[in-house]
């Protein structure tokens, strides 16, 4: 079994408002020949912030924001965070989602009550090269697939490790959202195909995309149980995702992603406009104030940044068009079955990367426990007496959705998203 996923990974390498953040600078380090950290406290919290450069002969930089736990606990379990896209920034889920800091209408800041670095160290990483602040002055320093990708990112893994050696012990998971559901398992294979050597113990995917071929014939069956197509449209839609499906079987990469994106934005017209996002809403998400208050100079200053952000970069996403389609699976089969705890939750209200089609990719996921998984009851979920979802588990695998959530749950339900996740992590029922 392992030599077939050596071989897998083997051909997939072939194939003036400066008021309105209270941040103050401590000290900026002299960088090393792959290093860079700035020190600063915001409202009382030590953060710290820079580039690992994992890449010398592409000068390919990866950018990273750290904050240790507020509880202030030594043996906090490390978090990292990645954000999907393909080429959207980290600093999104930061300053949007489950961050210390939360980045309002008008550019402040707002202490998030629920953030999950209440009892976590949590490290964000723009990635991969080219999203948010990273970047490489050569542009063969982007990537074109999960393996480079992944190489990338656990070579900025061991730096940080090395760098930050009182958090080496500590439990690590890898969390990740959207297109980080391929992320998230290729990372997490790396490590452990080198012997897990960071202490990993699981990871988390929020809404993510891992199998296409598994998750993209459910987007008309989702719309229409939603009230958004009627059943003509169902099936039109229905005859748009056969091509996609058939496309991938026949491993024609180039236009997949422009396919995909057809398919949602169709939807979105016939019905009205919706959020593909979150379909409770019509109109797309404003990312005017994060991206104006990144590009602050004094902000780029304090973290250390040297380049400008953007949400979503497009040459990083171009760079993976080829990869969009191809699936993880494999990847996720080994590291489920390894042990490794495995949490996949889903936002009721995501039409993008839906809970019909996340159920369908989970239920064949190839493991010892696939039967009993299959066999086993889903639970309601409460939190403070409220349901707030539902949850199917068996042994290490979770599948968890979010009431009253789109495709970024924890900028939705932010107390329920930490609950969910100190659950998982603190192996506690959720019924």
């Amino acid at each position: 079994m392992h030599k077939f996923f050596n071989l897998f990974l083997f051909l997939l390498i072939f194939f003036n408002v400066s008021h309105l953040h209270p941040f103050v600078v401590i000290n900026d380090l002299s960088p090393d020949e792959i290093w860079t950290k700035t020190e600063f406290v915001l409202s009382g919290h030590v953060g710290y912030s820079g580039y690992i450069n994992v890449n010398q002969t592409m000068d390919a930089n990866l950018f990273y924001i750290f904050w240790e736990s507020l509880d202030q606990n030594p043996d906090a379990p490390v978090l990292l965070w990645l954000q999907g896209g393909p080429g959207c920034s980290s600093l999104w889920g930061l300053f949007k989602e489950n961050g210390p800091l939360l980045i309002q209408s008008d550019g402040s800041l707002l202490t998030n009550p629920w953030t999950w670095n209440n009892n976590y160290a949590i490290l964000y990483i723009d990635n991969p090269v080219g999203a948010g602040f990273s970047y490489s002055t050569n542009p063969k320093g982007y990537v074109t697939s999960e393996s480079q990708m992944s190489q990338d990112l656990y070579t900025g893994l061991k730096v940080f490790f090395a760098k930050y050696t009182k958090y080496s012990a500590n439990d690590f998971y890898v969390f990740g959202e959207s297109y980080a559901g391929k992320y998230v398992p290729a990372i997490a294979y790396r490590i452990h195909e080198d012997g897990n050597k960071l202490n990993m113990k699981g990871f988390g995917i929020g809404d993510g995309l891992s199998d296409p071929s598994l998750q993209t014939n459910y987007f008309a069956d989702y719309s229409y149980s939603t009230g958004l197509l009627d059943e003509q449209e169902r099936i039109d839609i229905k005859l748009l995702e056969a091509d996609l499906i058939l496309q991938i079987e026949n491993q024609e990469w180039d236009n997949c992603l422009d396919n995909f994106e057809k398919i949602t934005n169709e939807i979105s017209e016939l019905s009205g406009g919706i959020n593909k996002y979150d379909i409770r809403l019509y109109q797309p998400y404003d990312s005017k104030p994060i991206t104006n208050f990144l590009n602050l100079q004094s902000v780029k200053d304090t973290f250390g940044a040297n380049s400008d952000w953007e949400f979503c970069a497009k040459e990083t996403r171009n760079g993976l068009k080829i990869d969009f389609c191809q699936s993880v699976k494999p990847l996720v089969d080994v590291l489920i079955q390894s042990g490794y705890q495995a949490l996949f939750y889903s936002g009721q209200f995501d039409l993008i990367v839906n809970y019909m089609g996340s159920s369908n990719f989970i239920e064949q996921i190839n493991w010892s426990g696939k039967q009993n998984w299959l066999e086993s009851d889903r639970v309601v979920w409460k939190n403070n007496d409220e349901v707030v979802g539902y949850v199917k588990n068996y042994q290490n695998l979770y599948h968890i959705l979010i009431n009253k959530a789109g495709h970024m749950s924890p900028m939705n339900q932010p107390q329920n998203t930490l609950d969910m996740v100190s659950r998982f992590i603190n192996n506690k029922p959720f019924s």
